[in-house]
């Protein structure tokens, strides 16, 4: 009873959560399927007792073994697709191995092609072996169940971040049937359940792609949009309101069609302005007070520059001051935000620096400091070389790397650097080489024996490779590179960067 509330309690969420209906409709129905499962498996162990009936009871566990990773293909294909989205005709040719599969189970008593019987013996799931059959069975529920994943995975926009959950749980789930289907005995005695263990399986696998962003979710955004101060509303074609924020006054069709060509002034200080969406329109307002007021002023200004030539030299000056300080604050909060974590941590550094009374100490905290202030220092070169260029020289971030490594060795850190050739590439590129040099070196600051870094100039590109000797676990850096291998406590990265235009 508590599995059975669990499931339909998570159809009723899944309900509420997901908008999509062909994506709704499929999760709703492995919800249900897993409820017949349970209810299946608990008259088997439970209320039945004849030897007959058990063993089908048995072969109806395939059903939603077999159905719940083709519903799972269906959520895939209909992801990203709008809400009266129907599946192709052709996805109805899936039900065919399924329902082939599902046959061969139900009627294995008459040809025993999936699961074999000793002669002499009463036929059960406690004597019995694999044939030929099973494997197409298994097979095909393996082959749904990837398939889905990998769509999924394909149609999803969002962060790499969090893939890993479902990838974790469909590993677990293949190993568990596997391992189960060998007949292990300790398999048989921890995880013997195998209607419990793979339905948490396939459900966790679900949820786990609904949180990481594979399932789409779409709750709660009318309420949000309703309480909103944007003063927007969102229409049909027809101009039909259909949201609307609490403090967007009322507008005739009239003037929200004549804003799809361009802004509408709806008095001094407020435009109407719309975009195309699918299947309507938005429209917003906005504020143009400032604006309004400092037209107003320039208006004052030009009248009074054009009879002093004098205030308009002056205000010239004033301008192009202006326009220096703020380009030098954009560039100082770049800098900033860039460094923000480094600047904290080299603060922190400092503050046990001036609290430390061991002098061995106090060194190694001033060599960690000057590392941090180095990237600091050459990280705010390159940014400001990606001001003015898109492409620079490896000879630039040899020279980033070099001061690094020169503190590096304040630690007793031994260091090389290989980077000879002068090839052009990307400042972006040369800024995501030195970040991850930084990341990994400030993960392992504590347990740095060496660092070497060697670059190979390739036909179209350029590989850096990293070798770090160190203890500290860096395998979550792994995706930020193209392989990641630890070997005899040395961790070997490698990062592939485009060669740059030439005429860039």
């Amino acid at each position: 009873m508590i599995y059975i509330c669990l499931y339909i309690g998570w159809s009723i969420s899944v309900n509420k959560r997901v908008m999509q209906v062909q994506v709704r409709k499929c999760l709703v129905a492995v919800s249900g399927l897993t409820v017949f499962w349970f209810v299946v498996r608990t008259m088997k162990y439970f209320f039945v007792s004849d030897t007959d009936v058990l063993r089908n009871l048995w072969y109806w566990y395939y059903f939603p073994m077999l159905f719940i990773p083709l519903l799972s293909v269906f959520v895939a294909m209909s992801l990203g697709k709008p809400d009266n989205y129907r599946l192709p005709k052709w996805s109805s040719l899936l039900y065919i191995p399924t329902a082939v599969c599902i046959l061969l189970v139900l009627t294995n008593d008459f040809h025993q092609l999936v699961f074999t019987f000793p002669d002499g013996e009463i036929w059960s799931d406690k004597n019995y072996e694999y044939n030929v059959g099973y494997c197409f069975v298994i097979g095909w529920e393996i082959i749904c169940a990837l398939l889905a994943f990998i769509i999924m995975v394909v149609k999803c926009r969002l962060s790499q971040r969090k893939k890993y959950l479902p990838v974790l749980l469909l590993l677990c789930s293949v190993i568990y049937a596997l391992i189960y289907a060998s007949g292990v005995e300790w398999m048989q005695l921890i995880g013997g359940d195998v209607t419990a263990v793979q339905c948490l399986m396939f459900t966790g696998i679900l949820e786990s792609c609904i949180q990481c962003g594979l399932i789409q979710t779409n709750t709660g955004y009318g309420s949000l949009f309703e309480v909103g101060t944007i003063k927007a509303q969102i229409v049909d074609n027809d101009y039909n309101i259909h949201y609307a924020s609490s403090n967007a006054p009322l507008l005739t069709k009239d003037i929200m069609q004549s804003a799809e060509n361009s802004a509408v002034k709806l008095d001094k200080n407020t435009l109407l302005k719309s975009s195309r969406i699918d299947g309507g329109y938005v429209l917003w307002q906005e504020d143009i007070t400032e604006i309004t007021t400092v037209l107003e002023r320039l208006e004052e200004n030009r009248k009074t520059i054009a009879e002093n030539n004098d205030i308009e030299q002056e205000n010239y000056k004033t301008k192009v001051k202006i326009n220096a300080v703020c380009e030098k604050n954009r560039l100082y909060n770049l800098l900033q935000k860039k460094t923000f974590c480094q600047i904290e941590l080299l603060d922190s550094l400092m503050t046990q620096y001036e609290s430390e009374t061991n002098p061995q100490i106090r060194r190694k905290l001033l060599a960690q400091s000057s590392v941090i202030g180095a990237y600091i220092k050459r990280c705010g070169n390159l940014i400001f070389i990606s001001e003015k260029s898109e492409v620079t020289d490896t000879a630039e971030l040899s020279a980033c790397l070099d001061e690094s490594f020169a503190n590096l060795e304040l630690m007793g850190v031994e260091c090389a650097v290989d980077i000879q050739d002068r090839n052009k590439i990307y400042t972006a590129d040369a800024i995501r080489v030195y970040d991850f040099f930084e990341t990994v070196t400030e993960t392992a600051i504590n347990d740095i024996r060496s660092v070497w870094i060697k670059s190979r100039n390739c036909e179209d590109c350029i590989l850096f490779y990293m070798e770090m000797e160190s203890d500290i676990e860096l395998s979550q850096f792994s995706a930020l590179v193209d392989s990641c291998v630890f070997d005899d406590d040395v961790w070997r990265f490698t990062l592939r960067v485009r060669k740059a235009d030439e005429q860039l």
